[in-house]
């Protein structure tokens, strides 16, 4: 009693103090997961509102002064133009103030005036002095308190300049046009006349870092000069140093586009070691803070703006935000360093843990005593009454007090003893009965190990439990081989229409579910080539018998096979004699005919096209009379085996009777591939056989019909074929006749052309005509497109239309484009050198000729040997071109470009593209498609879409070419439009190269 009160007191205990400290523990990091992300949720708003407010106080103070500039440009320039109504009393000399050094100052109340002494005074000079003069006395006593220094510098080398220092401290050499105030706002680096912002640098005069707003100004479209103010650096720095009214927890600093720091809230800038654009002027060093990748993550906008991101800053973690000043090319980033959050979570948590630690053990006192009193005791009286039970004594039972858990414990222990009692008694007749199923279990097995079938039970794993004597030596595997190495089933790996476990457990469950099973068992039974350990084959009838369980699930299954070899290679014979040709082994017709039963269904069903040939040997009775019969089977097996030779492996060959045979071509995609089966086939039966030691030529004729183009009846398509056949024999025998006439007219029209066409090649029958370019603006051609013609010697002039597409099929577009390209380029070097200036040539590049993998260096060839500045080729794809195989076309395009050619869309609006796909291309051209201007202006659509394509090419910076204008109203709308190019009848119809030439002398237009 004692020992199991002290081990219950002893668990429970530990129970309890176990229960109240993890009660302590998840109290714990709850309230501190609860606490930290109150914390850190404090820190980042603080965070984001201080980047907010700063970013937008820093951009109006910038903009401030932007404002400022532009306002005084627009001073100066009306001071400018008003310069001649004024005294002459204000015009200044600046050769009267030329110092002793050389140069030339200008000192005036609120400004100086310089010019470097090798610079010649003239009018030009003196009035900008003049008139910067009166500007500056205007505008220094409003812009001295915005900025460090406001000065002009203009092209002339004048510089008016305040505060005056400036002007003292000039050598008198001195060039002011070389500095970055003057050379960052000038046309070579700013063509796009806006306002810039000149990077950091320490101006030597004030001994401060400075960076500059610049603004150009221009007269007339004529750049004259440069508008600036200079911010003195530490304007940002102050601002930066003061950012947190805390401690300095947050800090900041800012970079620019290139992902170089410009400022630090916690670091002054250093100089660079060496100049960089001016002898005066010192820039930034690049500073290495640590944040450079974070920098360069931000400019290449991998990190969202406004958006706060964790951060390891050498070894430190730091929560960061990124902005970017709308107005200048910087970014800035504020930070402050977690171990604040840590800091804080310290603080905020220690009286927390208190408070834990005490309600914990006040819990563990209330806990311990309360179990130990009302259920420690109860259990351990129940314990020492069931200790006193044993196998000799059954009968008594354990005292039972109350009607909670513990007394319905004890009712259960008595129910208990009950049924062991009975099970007791009971014990004795099972074991007879297990006695006498031992028995007929043994006389069973003994049945199933002699059997003559090979018997398997596999688990549900399909793993062998047992296997019989039969199964193991006809299998060829040892009882102790490992089931890795082996099929159970002896399934062969190379059956193409092996059975799988999970065909068999499918049929099984099907089974199963409609209830065709009987009572416990479900079957499966196939056919099917074994296979066994040394590699004989052979047929095994297999039943598989599924043993339910419970849940009506199997718990294993009983598989039993005989081996049925023999029988299946007498059913083999039977069906050689009764579906094969004995002589030949080909299919016999009853065969074919099923055959192309399902070949017509399936071509039905998938929309492909298939062919049938009827084939009949010419002359064979012929043969048979002079050389007998047993010389003419041999003559029909080599022809069988030509015929074999002539087709794919999915096409079939039988004979019908005789000297007939029928050809089945499955997916056959046009009729020129029968054409060229077909010929294939009588060029095969031309060549001599060789009977008796003597050549014969036999030859054939042959019927073609297509399905389901002619019929979709088996019976039709096989007389269509005979038919078509005799009429091949009529037309002279040794030849092949489709049963279509229109058929087989189209394909021999289509062989015509590329026959000719390659005669076309040989003999040079081909012409370049020219359609020319016309500037919208200037109204003058400033180019051409090659367009290729056909002078036939029968046909006169052929259009493209006509043999395009044969030569595309038949690959010949290939050797026709690169003449296209060569010709094209010759006489593109010709033009130009006849109008002593550049000239622009369009070529047309088919889908064909990208696909060629040495296309570029046929362009590379043809370049060098004309020696056509490749910056006057322009180069057209159409839409289509670009979608086939799009990943190898740009890379191909991408080379053309490198070495200087244009290219161009053709078609436009006509194809498929996406805009996402358009960017990706290297094109500097859209040509607008003429279905879209046939009807203008007087179709609203038309003109809709026309100004929608104008819009998006020039976003993307493309210039527009427009095909098919044909009427004055037509170039007037796509001129207004803000077409740049047009093309088409109402300019000029294609011309020959010499009457284009004319055309081009009597245009008398200038190249762009």
């Amino acid at each position: 009693m004692q020992v199991i009160n002290r081990s219950l007191s002893a668990k429970l205990l530990l129970i309890v103090t176990g229960f109240v400290i993890l009660s302590g523990i998840l109290g714990a990091i709850r309230v501190g997961f609860a606490e930290t992300q109150r914390i850190e949720a404090r820190y980042d708003n603080r965070l984001q509102g201080l980047s907010t407010r700063y970013i937008s106080y820093l951009q109006d103070e910038l903009q401030k002064r932007a404002n400022i500039l532009a306002a005084s440009r627009a001073v100066l320039l009306e001071d400018f133009s008003t310069f001649a109504m004024h005294t002459k009393g204000s015009v200044v000399d600046m050769a009267e103030y030329r110092d002793a050094d050389g140069g030339y100052r200008l000192i005036q109340e609120y400004s100086g005036a310089f010019v470097p002494s090798f610079r010649q005074i003239d009018s030009e000079i003196n009035k900008w002095v003049a008139v910067s003069g009166e500007t500056w006395e205007r505008l220094t006593p409003v812009v001295e308190s915005t900025f460090n220094a406001f000065y002009f510098i203009s092209h002339n080398n004048v510089s008016r300049v305040w505060p005056v220092s400036i002007v003292t401290g000039h050598q008198p050499e001195h060039d002011v046009t070389q500095e970055i105030f003057f050379s960052e706002a000038a046309p070579a680096q700013n063509p796009s006349r806006s306002a810039v912002w000149t990077p950091i640098y320490f101006d030597k005069y004030t001994q401060n870092w400075m960076t500059s707003m610049l603004y150009p100004v221009y007269i007339d479209s004529e750049f004259v000069g440069v508008l600036g103010g200079d911010i003195n650096i530490s304007y940002l720095l102050n601002k930066l140093n003061d950012l947190d009214a805390d401690g300095n927890q947050i800090k900041a600093f800012i970079y620019d586009a290139s992902g170089e720091l410009v400022l630090h809230s916690g670091a002054t800038p250093e100089m660079a070691r060496e100049p960089v654009k001016s002898e005066q002027y010192q820039l930034l060093m690049p500073s290495q803070s640590g944040f450079e990748h974070y920098m360069q993550s931000v400019v290449n906008g991998d990190v969202l703006l406004g958006a706060i991101e964790p951060v390891v800053n050498q070894g430190e973690e730091i929560s960061i935000v990124a902005q970017k000043f709308t107005d200048m090319e910087w970014f800035i980033s504020f930070y402050y360093p977690r171990s604040l959050i840590d800091q804080s979570f310290r603080d905020s948590m220690s009286s927390v843990y208190t408070n834990i630690v005490v309600l914990a053990l006040f819990l563990f006192v209330v806990l311990f005593f309360s179990i130990r009193r009302y259920v420690v005791r109860r259990i351990v009286a129940l314990a020492n009454a069931t200790g006193r039970i044993n196998q000799h004594n059954w009968e008594m039972s354990v005292p039972v007090q109350g009607c909670d858990e513990i007394a319905r414990l004890g009712s259960s222990i008595n129910d208990m003893l009950d049924q062991i009692r009975r099970l007791v008694h009971g014990l004795d007749d099972k074991i007879d009965l297990l006695d006498r199923a031992s028995q007929e279990s043994r006389r069973l097995m003994s049945a199933i190990e002699n059997s003559a079938s090979l018997v398997v039970i596999l688990n549900r794993q399909w793993k062998i439990e047992y296997a019989n004597s039969q199964y193991w030596q006809t299998s060829g595997y040892s009882i102790d081989s490992s089931e890795s190495d082996f099929d159970p089933l002896l399934f062969d790996d190379e059956d193409s229409q092996k059975v799988s476990v999970e065909d068999i457990e499918s049929k099984l469950e099907s089974e199963i579910l409609r209830g065709t099973f009987q009572e416990d068992s479900g079957k499966w039974q196939a056919e099917y080539l074994a296979v066994t350990a040394g590699g004989r084959k052979f047929w095994l009838m297999q039943t598989v018998t599924a043993i339910l369980g419970a849940e009506q699930k199997p718990e294993f299954y009983v598989c039993v096979g005989q081996d049925i070899s023999d029988l299946k290679e007498k059913q083999q014979e039977v069906e050689k004699l009764a579906y094969y040709d004995h002589l030949t082994g080909l299919a016999n017709r009853t065969l074919f005919k099923s055959q192309l039963r399902a070949t017509l269904n399936h071509s039905i069903r998938s929309g492909q096209r298939m062919a049938l040939f009827y084939v009949d040997l010419d002359h064979f009775k012929r043969i048979n009379d002079t050389f007998g019969h047993e010389s003419g089977d041999h003559f029909l097996v080599e022809v069988a085996r030509r015929l074999r030779g002539c087709l794919r492996q999915e096409d079939m060959v039988a004979r019908l009777g005789g000297d007939e045979f029928a050809v089945l071509l499955n997916q056959v995609e046009s009729p020129q591939y029968a054409y060229v089966v077909a010929n294939k086939i009588i060029q095969a039966l031309n060549r001599a056989f060789d009977i008796q030691g003597k050549e014969v030529v036999a030859g054939g004729s042959i019927g073609i019909t297509l399905a389901p183009d002619d019929s979709d009846d088996i019976d039709v398509l096989m007389k269509n074929a005979d038919l078509a056949m005799y009429q091949a024999k009529d037309k002279g025998r040794n030849a092949f006749q489709f049963y279509t006439a229109d058929m087989n007219q189209a394909v021999e029209q289509r062989l015509t052309i590329e026959r000719e066409l390659r005669q076309a090649l040989k003999f040079g029958q081909f012409e370049l005509f020219y359609q020319p370019f016309v500037d919208f603006e200037s109204g003058k051609i400033i180019g051409a497109e090659a367009l290729i013609r056909w002078n036939h010697p029968v046909h006169g002039l052929v259009s493209p239309v006509e043999f395009i597409s044969a030569a595309e099929e038949s690959g010949l577009i290939v050797p026709l484009g690169k003449w296209v390209l060569k010709t094209a380029c010759y006489q593109a070097k010709g033009i130009q050198k006849a109008l002593g200036r550049k000239f622009r040539i369009s070529v047309n590049l088919s889908a064909r000729q990208l696909s060629e993998s040495d296309f570029v260096k046929t362009l590379d060839g043809c370049l060098n040997e004309t020696g056509l500045d490749p910056k006057t080729l322009e180069l057209e794809v159409t839409e289509s071109t670009l979608m086939e195989d799009a990943e190898s076309v740009i890379l191909k395009l991408r080379e053309v470009r490198r070495r200087g050619c244009s290219l161009a869309i053709d078609d436009f609006g006509t194809g498929y593209s996406s805009l996402s796909y358009l960017k990706r291309l290297p094109i500097t051209s859209l040509k607008v498609d003429r279905s879209f201007v046939k009807d203008l202006p007087d179709d609203e659509e038309d003109r809709e879409i026309t100004s929608l394509i104008v819009a998006m090419a020039k976003s993307l910076h493309y210039e527009v070419i427009v095909e098919g204008v044909e009427t004055p109203e037509q170039h007037a709308f796509l001129a207004n439009c803000g077409c740049h190019i047009g093309q088409g009848y109402f300019y000029s119809r294609p011309l020959p190269v010499d009457h284009f030439m004319t055309l081009l002398f009597s245009d008398g237009s200038e190249s762009i």
